[in-house]
């Protein structure tokens, strides 16, 4: 087990380090203070989570998201002091799977590590039928494996963006509400739908011809989202 940390304050670092020691002392801790060193060592190290502040001194952390997205998949945590929501969602857009600000409590931080990781690792989701249905067109997927297509191009689904899709499809025609959304894909943010929005709308740049005017994963108002039938 390998834990990244892209982080240059040292006094964070060692709360990180301390916290990984107690709690989850099978994990072994990377770390490293710069921007370009933290995407190196993604491509190098192959580590199985990335903990990623935002304020680094050679290169900022949304460019460091955008290398490593640019050739893995592996979860990524933002662990900053900028809770500004166009942060989160700028961040968001750009790949993260989760976000902290700071200052964090170690409890959160394990319980949200652990979380990414058993969906990351097993695809850790509500189960499936095994067949693989054509959903809506082309696009199609194989809940055995969890993966899904458009036609012949497989889609590139993080372990929670296959969750949210995986959802719609089996409720298909059903309007799901932002509620219900939040509590059984991101039960860990509570009532704050943004994060819903924003993967909503990383999923339609995947799924649909133009994204503005979606056709397949459709909102009704503000009541919540639906994948047409």
């Amino acid at each position: 087990m390998k834990i990244l940390l892209i982080e240059d304050n040292l006094g964070i670092k060692e709360i990180v380090a301390i916290t990984i020691e107690l709690r989850w002392p099978e994990a072994n801790l990377i770390h490293t203070r710069l921007g370009k060193k933290g995407v190196e060592l993604a491509s190098t190290e192959h580590p199985d989570i990335i903990i990623l502040d935002l304020g680094l001194p050679d290169i900022g952390g949304f460019e460091v998201l955008s290398q490593i997205r640019g050739f893995s998949d592996v979860p990524v945590v933002i662990l900053t002091v900028r809770g500004e929501e166009s942060d989160k969602i700028r961040a968001l857009e750009l790949g993260a799977d989760d976000y902290i600000v700071k200052p964090f409590s170690s409890g959160e931080l394990i319980a949200r590590l652990k979380a990414l990781l058993r969906r990351s690792q097993t695809g850790e989701t509500t189960p499936r039928a095994a067949e693989e249905p054509a959903v809506k067109g082309k696009l199609s997927i194989d809940f055995s494996s969890q993966k899904a297509s458009i036609g012949d191009r497989p889609l590139k689904l993080s372990p929670r963006e296959y969750d949210l899709l995986s959802r719609l499809a089996s409720n298909k025609g059903m309007v799901l509400s932002k509620k219900t959304l939040m509590e059984e894909v991101f039960p860990e943010h509570g009532t704050d739908t943004r994060f819903l929005d924003v993967y909503i709308n990383r999923l339609r740049k995947q799924l649909e011809e133009d994204p503005d005017k979606p056709t397949i994963i459709v909102n009704e108002g503000e009541a919540g989202y639906k994948l047409v039938d």
